[in-house]
């Protein structure tokens, strides 16, 4: 702890530092880079009634400067460079004023508008932006609302390039950006989730201390319950109705983020003073309430806003036996502290629980199945900008979060096995156990206690040098990811057995040592024109240090640049190049041990006095010490052209990710082990059996599944936003985007699969190519927007269209490359290859390492063009009331269509007619 500690004192002590060691310094270089430095004041105002707006925001962005206005609604920035500026101008509810300035100027009025459907441009769908270099979108409140989004994964449906899906509450909403993915309820890999920050105001919603699986050497991160575990935030937890914002970066994020390799998520939650609002929805899956106000506390005690939501949905309400419930609320408080050198800051509190309930199904009464999730989560987390106004400490910027969860996991199931028994042992041994009855009750109890805490620190200065500004940021975080938890635990007095020989055991979570993450970084962010034409370079470096107090310390070096040039009036062409790193969770760090039990002896008799069973228990450390981090490279090019409310952008890009994290059988998971073997020679009436003197020896050939960097991933394409504008002649507007992706998923090494053939002894293990799939998807998708603002009304009709799918195996074969010859106990496995001729001589006789595979894998699924038409409303009624319902496949169009990989399947495209409504009521 001390490394991080010292920087961060040695940061928030630089303001004195280095003001002072150049005092005399100072005003020769501010003379000599900006001769003419003025004070920059203005009034923010309500566009209706011009009353002044209190606790508006307004940022110089080529400075990175950020004031709020005052109960007058004035702000001012103070020793202001000769320049030219963008000022960007905030406030809760409004819409965003954007205004150019050349520098010196008047004093600057701005009038906000209300964000409303009474506007005729009001604004319902996804934004491009390139305000901070990188390429996103933001989402709107009103495009939230609109969409009556339910939860955060939801509104990702508005970026180009993703598909409408219904909504899904089975099983954890992970997410995907630039990525082929399925739909909306299980979009691509773990690791593409794992890879994607979500960061609510400010504070990183990190799940790398989540260890909520059943055992990772036979199941990896999976459990028999829902889970989230390995993967990315569960986005089915975050509600969408108190989110103000949302903008996901999917280019080349800014060095401020660390930990991430697809792109980052950046939520900013409604804060300040709104009249009380309720809303209810109702939809077949779904029943949820959710209400929230924003409180004036009084004259400079700050502003305080509360929202509570609740959520129960049945996926299938036929046979309600799996029902998810969310209850999540949470309490925001902003305030100004100080005039002459003013802290903004942004505190939050809130709580969420989510249950995942399967009940016994009357169907599978028998074998009394159930499988229960809960989390129940606590976070704190305040953030601000300390306002300096030094030379080099413009603003201090700081983050601080602290995550508590309490995640429950259980599931049960009757089992009936054959004979069997039951080894606790949790070190070598060979030791009598007793037989575990014909019918028993599996019960298994996970209770995980993550801890996560953030913290970060940077400071935001300027410099002019000649017609170009440079913005700088310098900073550093750290990351703390801990269990507490008492993990797996099962019933003592009741066996807890599977039918597979790599057995289970319970597992405190609290010996499991903490990941800890420690990073810093440097961003210059360049602006200037040339021939009247703007020049933008954001270029920065982050460098990581990641468990620098264990064994596994490594660091990563990651250099990111964008940078964009308005080459023609309107028309700007725009490129990027990055790294990224994610740090391995808590679970591939520090996976379960791997149990393996073996009958030595298996002398099973009716009469338990003359039964004897004998199991050999041998345990293997499955952790990686050889793991690495996981990265990604990021290329892109651009090309936007805006004209007034138009506006047009095509972007292509190129992401390769290596070394991603996996659970899988490798050569480090193949193990040659022996066991002593018993013979019984006499089996006396009534009495245990009589064992021979003599004991054999048999070797054992074990594979499982450990961490592994076997994952890359390609993801290239091309992306568009076409916004034409509103025709008012026709009072609609027609926004057009959509993506070609192409993912490449394969593993780094080759494909280890052990075969037991019948009658065949087990003398070599087959190894085949490294493999993978190739998805493609070209999609469209068309938004017109009608709105009448006089009656308060907007209706949107969606048309996407899928123009191409396509899903191919790569590399599958019957015929293996190589082989694993068994050895010796204790041997080393090694991989022999077969030279082309070998190969050409293998055949189906060959049943220990000849893979069986069916035409399909050798063939690519490739479907016929497929259209989607929906539907959203919204009416408003007066000031207080509104009404909203969308249609999803509104025409029911689900085509039967054959499958090109298997003729006689027939499978029917396009999601179901699905309908949803809203009321809402403020006060």
């Amino acid at each position: 702890m001390r490394k991080p500690i010292l920087f961060f004192a040695l940061l928030s002590l630089q303001t004195t530092l280095i003001d002072d060691s150049m005092a005399q310094q100072s005003a020769s270089i501010e003379t000599k880079l900006s001769p003419q430095q003025q004070n920059l004041t203005g009034t923010v105002r309500r566009n209706s009634n011009k009353d002044p707006l209190v606790g508006a925001t307004v940022q110089i962005l080529e400075l990175g400067l950020y004031s709020k206005t005052d109960e007058s609604g004035k702000f001012s920035f103070s020793k202001i460079p000769k320049g030219t500026y963008t000022i960007v101008v905030q406030y809760l509810g409004m819409l965003e004023e954007q205004q150019k300035i050349s520098f010196p100027t008047t004093e600057l009025q701005f009038l906000l508008t209300e964000n409303s459907i009474t506007l005729k441009d009001v604004v319902v769908v996804g934004k491009e932006q390139r305000r901070d270099g990188a390429t996103s979108t933001v989402i709107s409140r009103k495009a939230i609302e609109h969409m009556q989004a339910t939860h955060l994964g939801e509104i990702l449906q508005l970026l180009p390039g993703a598909i409408v899906s219904n909504p899904s509450f089975t099983n954890p909403n992970k997410t995907s950006i630039r990525q082929y993915s399925g739909d909306a309820a299980s979009p691509g890999d773990n690791m593409s989730s794992m890879g994607t920050s979500v960061i609510v105001n400010g504070a990183p919603q990190s799940n790398n201390a989540n260890l909520q699986s059943m055992n990772t050497v036979t199941s990896g991160v999976l459990a028999g319950f829902s889970t989230s575990s390995g993967m990315g935030t569960d986005m089915r937890q975050l509600s969408a109705d108190n989110i103000e914002s949302v903008e996901v970066i999917r280019g080349i994020p800014s060095v401020e983020y660390g930990d991430l390799t697809s792109g980052a998520i950046l939520v900013s939650t409604k804060a300040g003073v709104e009249p009380l609002q309720v809303k209810a929805r109702l939809n077949p899956k779904l029943t949820q309430f959710w209400a929230g106000q924003g409180f004036s506390l009084g004259k400079n005690r700050g502003n305080l806003f509360v929202d509570l939501d609740f959520t129960k949905a049945y996926d299938n309400q036929i046979t309600a036996y799996s029902a998810y419930e969310r209850m999540t609320g949470s309490m925001q408080y902003t305030n100004t502290f100080g005039k002459e050198r003013p802290l903004y800051s942004n505190t939050t509190f809130s709580f969420g629980m989510n249950l995942d309930d399967n009940k016994v199904d009357p169907d599978y009464q028998a074998e009394q199945i159930i499988n229960k999730a809960q989390n129940y989560a606590y976070q704190f987390s305040t953030n601000g900008k300390w306002k300096l106004n030094k030379q080099f400490a413009r603003n201090l910027n700081y983050t601080l979060s602290g995550n508590y969860s309490l995640q429950k996991g259980y599931q049960q199931r009757l089992n009936t096995l054959s004979v069997s028994a039951n080894s606790t042992a949790t070190e070598n041994v060979t030791q009598q156990v007793p037989y575990l009855p014909a019918t028993f009750l599996n019960q298994l109890w996970i209770e995980g206690k993550p801890l996560n805490i953030f913290a970060k620190l940077s400071d935001d200065f300027y410099l002019k040098t000649g017609e170009g500004t440079h913005r700088f940021l310098l900073g550093a975080d750290y990351r703390l990811d801990a269990n507490f938890g008492s993990g797996r635990t099962v019933d003592p007095n009741n066996p807890y057995r599977t039918a597979d020989p790599l057995g289970f055991r319970p597992r405190s979570y609290k010996d499991i040592p903490s990941l800890n993450q420690f990073g810093v970084y440097l961003e210059d962010r360049y602006s200037m024109q040339i021939f009247n034409r703007d020049l933008h370079v954001q270029a920065g470096v982050r460098w990581d240090q990641i468990q620098p107090f264990g064994s596994f310390s490594q660091s990563v070096l990651a250099p990111r640049i964008n940078a964009s040039y308005e080459f023609i009036k309107d028309f700007t062409i725009r490129g990027g190049y990055g790294m990224t790193a994610k740090s391995p969770t808590l679970l591939y760090l520090y996976p379960d041990r791997a149990y393996y039990d073996a009958f030595s002896l298996n002398h099973y008799k009716e009469n338990p006095a003359e039964a004897m069973a004998i199991i050999s228990t041998r345990v293997f450390d499955t952790a990686n010490p050889d793991l690495k981090i996981a990265k990604a490279t990021k290329k892109e090019l651009g090309l936007d052209y805006t004209r007034g409310k138009k506006r047009f952008s095509i972007t292509g890009y190129y992401e390769e990710t290596k070394n991603g994290y996996e659970m899988n059988t490798n050569l480090n998971s193949v193990k040659f082990f022996s066991i002593p073997t018993y013979t019984v020679i006499e089996s006396p009436v009534g009495q245990p059996p009589v064992l021979s003197t003599d004991v054999g020896e048999s070797v054992i050939v074990s594979t499982f599944n450990a961490p592994s960097n076997d994952r890359n991933i390609l993801n290239k394409g091309i992306e568009f936003d076409f916004d034409f504008g509103r025709f008012d002649n026709i009072r609609t507007s027609f926004v057009l985007n959509g993506a070609y992706l192409s993912t490449k998923l394969t593993t780094a090494n080759p494909y280890i699969l052990l075969q037991n053939a019948p009658n065949m002894p087990l003398k070599r293990i087959g190894v085949f190519e490294a493999r993978g799939v190739q998805q493609e998807r070209f999609v469209t998708t068309l938004r017109a927007i009608h709105n009448i603002p006089e009656f308060r009304f907007i209706i949107t009709a969606t048309a996407q269209t899928i123009w191409k799918d396509k899903h191919q195996y790569l590399n599958y074969s019957s015929i293996p490359v190589g082989y694993i010859p068994v050895g010796a106990a204790g041997s080393s496995p090694q991989i022999t290859y077969f030279t082309e001729t070998e190969r050409q001589s293998i055949t189906e006789a060959d049943r220990d390492i000849y893979l069986s595979l069916n035409d399909g894998y050798f063939k690519a699924e490739s479907w016929k063009p497929l259209w989607l038409f929906n539907l959203k409303m919204t009416k408003e009624f007066a000031n207080n009331m509104g009404f909203s319902f969308y249609a999803n496949n509104v025409f029911n169009h689900r085509p039967l269509q054959a499958s090109t990989r298997y003729p006689q399947e027939y499978s029917k495209r396009n999601i179901s007619m699905f309908y949803g409504t809203e009321i809402t009521i403020k006060f």
